[in-house]
């Protein structure tokens, strides 16, 4: 499975972030390599409200007993199941 991490602005208020703020990201893709899978990554963050994105790393994740955090291993599964999955950290970027 493949991992993503870098930052997007939200370009519409919604019920947990204000417009305009960045924030980090993790994702999760299915699918390898990352370069062939730039597109569909700006889609899904587009699809999302998301703009402005910028990849900071990507790696793959080969177990995913790995993963400890509860959210990012509810992404992981829904990666699995769906192909893409997204987190988003609460607090945006000063």
């Amino acid at each position: 499975m493949l991992i993503i991490n870098g930052t997007a602005e939200l370009m519409h208020d919604n019920e947990e972030f204000t417009k305009g703020t960045r924030h980090e990201f993790n994702m999760f893709s299915r699918e390898m390599p990352f370069e062939q899978q730039l597109s569909q990554i700006e889609g899904y963050l587009v699809a999302r409200g998301w703009d402005n994105i910028e990849v900071l790393g990507n790696g793959v994740i080969n177990n995913e007993e790995d993963i400890t955090h509860n959210v990012l291993q509810q992404a992981y599964t829904k990666a699995k199941d769906e192909g893409l999955a997204v987190t988003v950290n609460n607090q945006p970027l000063i």
